[in-house]
């Protein structure tokens, strides 16, 4: 996204203390806003323990209860900073130091799944990007900083306007923090596009908290060359996956989406691959991403944007692209094997797996069972791999203007896709594929992220550039009859024919006869078994994908 794109952020949640089944003609809330003291809001993190929203900001950061209401605050900025100089800052040395903003560029929990998180992990621009702990309860009491960092702790990008992103994971009952930084001109040279770091000092390792010191990281030749633009960070199952553009340079250098894989418990990064990801005529620039699910299969579902000739500058042409994680984890196995085995190339002795970021290795020619005895990949195994072939998908639909933010839900068997757009506009899906319509209007602002927590989700939290909002997904009480009720095609809304009434997804995950907002037509049971009929649009959809 151009740096001078505004952002907004948008969080779907199940906010199960405040759904209640409503009454007969019962119409919903209007969308609550909070107004955070102007500040320009950048992240927004959920804590799915206690409900608890945590918005990082332009200088600040703000704790949230369900409901909005301001629990507690913290500074984290300005500083006196030069993005030319090292911390500890020092005005004698460093004549340029100025006050400078300091915008929030990871917002993540310290957490072991399953269990309640430890602290609040915050990391912004200045001082090179170092992190520092904060408490859940209160963000304004600092837990862990450095004030002497270390090369091997400049975490974020120095830049508001270069990409970072991050992901906590475990492994042998200790938390790691894989990190995907852009490229900076200004600052230390040499921090890699992606690293492995700890968030804990261990005893028997000299390296500090949030080092890469001793742990993996993306070794790359030239990283003006390769300046990845990521756009999101996910663990699934014992990989960990990173979704960026950047240029091909192998090929026609021009800039493709990529995506890129490796083991989270892989302390040498010697199990790294990537494949392109490509997405119908042009669809080149990911501009946001959701792993979620589709017909109970893990699904990835990126956003993607239509570039500028040869340039990572988005038009307003973008399109949705799904693929599914049992392919794309395919197209890496098969990158990885053709590496190992046969040298990158396929039985037509075309190279279809190289070596990518012009590192000093090669594609080899081991036994067959190299990547079954070595799936994380070894010291004698080639790295970092790339395949020269895309994952091709068809769009979902295509859009106008720019997509910015995606997530996903399942209703009545189908999957519905929710949509934000750089004009501030939230889209609400049918069902995959159909055309979309708009559910909200919040204000003329870019949406930025968004997720989905679970399938019954009765409210949505955005966050504006200067604002929190809270607005209910669905928009049944709109409908006064049985016809504009099913025309009107929102699988959120089912009409009761007997009560003659609007019924809202919510209501039907509390309602006694759940089954029959979540039956597919063809296993629905006969209407005289049931007390109560409830139609919805759902009823009518045939799926295809």
């Amino acid at each position: 996204m151009p740096a001078a794109a505004p952002l907004l952020l948008l969080l779907a949640i199940l906010w199960w203390p405040l759904v209640l089944p409503l009454a007969p003609g019962h119409l919903q809330s209007p969308p609550t806003f909070i107004t955070l003291n102007g500040s320009r809001l950048n992240h927004l993190l959920l804590d799915t323990h206690s409900g608890h929203v945590y918005v990082g900001a332009v200088n600040v950061l703000y704790h949230l209860s369900p409901d909005l209401q301001l629990l507690s605050w913290g500074k984290t900025g300005p500083k006196l900073d030069s993005p030319d100089c090292l911390p500890p800052i020092d005005p004698t040395d460093c004549t340029q130091a100025e006050t400078t903003d300091n915008t929030n560029k990871l917002l993540l929990l310290e957490e072991v799944k399953e269990r309640e998180p430890l602290s609040l992990i915050v990391c912004g621009t200045v001082l090179q990007g170092i992190c520092e702990k904060r408490s859940l309860e209160n963000v304004s009491q600092v837990l862990y900083k450095t004030d002497n960092p270390v090369d091997t702790q400049y975490v974020a990008a120095n830049d508001p306007r270069v990409s970072t992103v991050g992901v906590v994971v475990e492994q042998k009952g200790v938390l790691l923090m894989l990190v995907g930084r852009g490229y900076t001109s200004k600052g230390p040279g040499g921090v890699p596009p992606i690293t492995m770091r700890r968030l804990t000092p261990v005893a028997r390792h000299s390296a500090p908290a949030f080092s890469h010191e001793e742990l993996g990281k993306l070794v790359v030749g030239s990283y003006s060359e390769y300046n990845n633009h990521f756009v999101k960070a996910f663990s699934h199952n014992n990989f960990v996956y990173f979704v960026f553009s950047r240029r091909d340079v192998w090929g026609k250098r021009e800039y493709r989406t990529y995506v890129s894989r490796l083991c989270a418990g892989d302390p040498n990064f010697y199990s790294y691959v990537e494949v392109p990801l490509s997405c119908g005529e042009g669809y080149n620039l990911a501009q946001a991403a959701v792993l979620d699910y589709h017909r109970e299969q893990p699904t990835l579902f990126v956003a993607m944007a239509m570039g500028q000739a040869s340039t990572p500058t988005p038009t307003d042409r973008s399109a949705l692209c799904v693929y599914k994680v049992e392919e794309l984890d395919k197209a890496l196995h098969g990158a990885q094997l053709l590496c190992y085995t046969q040298e990158g190339k396929d039985a037509n002795n075309k190279e279809k797996a190289y070596i990518e970021y012009e590192v000093s290795s090669n594609c080899l020619k081991l036994p067959q069972d190299s990547l079954n005895e070595y799936p994380c990949g070894g010291e004698h195994t080639p790295s970092p791999i790339a395949s020269a072939i895309a994952l091709e998908a068809t769009p979902a639909f295509t859009w106008t203007p720019l997509i910015t933010a995606v997530t996903t839900a399942t209703e009545v068997g189908h999957t519905i896709v929710l949509l934000g757009d750089k004009n501030g506009r939230l889209h609400k899906n049918r069902r995959l594929f159909s055309h979309c319509s708009l559910m909200q209007k919040l204000r003329p602002l870019a949406f930025y992220q968004f997720a989905m927590r679970e399938r019954c989700s009765g409210l949505l939290i955005c966050v504006c550039v200067f604002q929190v909002t809270k607005l209910h997904v669905a928009q049944c009480e709109k409908h006064l009859d049985c016809h504009s009720c099913l025309s009107n095609r929102d699988p959120y809304c089912g009409w009761c024919s007997l009560e003659g009434r609007y019924l809202s997804s919510p209501d039907c995950c509390y309602t006694s006869l759940p089954a029959l907002s979540t039956l597919p037509s063809h296993q629905a049971a006969p209407l005289a078994l049931y007390k109560h009929r409830i139609l919805s649009y759902g009823d009518h959809l045939h799926r295809s994908f």
